[in-house]
């Protein structure tokens, strides 16, 4: 997989069409970073919506903009998201986005890649 690197994250997209996504260790993630990762994720994909698997273990912070921003795009953009990371910010984000906010697209928490990467592809239409 070629990957693209931006000051935040890896992107990269898969034999199966899903984007994978690595945020980078440190990164702070505000609305242009986020703007940028999300065009980039858009072109790989060629589609409206698309699945994603997104790595975020890396300590990282996002500003509430690219967090509402996020949600946006996670309701009219995804397919289905998937989520790795042991961190208890991450599970209290995602919590949020699936429980009060009512989420309409599925988005899941996981602790290994493949085991996110089995529930991805159930989303998959071929």
């Amino acid at each position: 997989m070629n990957k693209i690197r931006t000051n935040t994250d890896e992107i990269s997209i898969d034999e199966h069409g899903i984007i994978h996504k690595k945020v980078l260790e440190g990164a702070h993630i505000d609305l242009t970073e986020l703007k940028e990762t999300e065009e980039i994720c858009e072109k790989l994909s060629k589609q409206d919506k698309f699945l994603i698997m997104v790595d975020a273990t890396a300590v990282h912070t996002m500003t509430p903009e690219a967090v509402k921003l996020l949600k946006e795009h996670i309701d009219t953009k995804r397919i289905a998201a998937a989520i790795i990371s042991n961190r208890l910010g991450m599970r209290i984000m995602i919590d949020y986005f699936t429980n009060v906010e009512k989420s309409a697209t599925p988005i899941k928490i996981f602790q290994a890649q493949d085991e996110a990467l089995e529930w991805l592809l159930k989303f998959k239409k071929n």
